[in-house]
């Protein structure tokens, strides 16, 4: 039972890790080329949503970036 729980633990790493990467190229690329997908935009989208809900959205928000650790 252990070695499956490294091995989804190992699994989740990688995405986490793919999807990091993806974002951060998608932020490079569109400072590079004008295109009409904006990430920035929608990370500021995202941390808006939060905090527009109040003390509530703070502390959603405060949880959510503890699981990026």
């Amino acid at each position: 039972m252990k070695n499956i729980a490294g091995t989804i633990n190992e699994v989740a790493g990688a995405f986490v890790t793919l999807i990091k990467g993806l974002v951060v190229a998608a932020i490079f690329a569109n400072i590079l080329f004008t295109t009409t997908f904006d990430p920035v935009g929608g990370i500021v989208d995202l941390v808006n949503a939060f905090l527009g809900g109040g003390l509530a959205g703070l502390l959603g928000l405060m949880v959510f970036a503890s699981f990026s650790k």
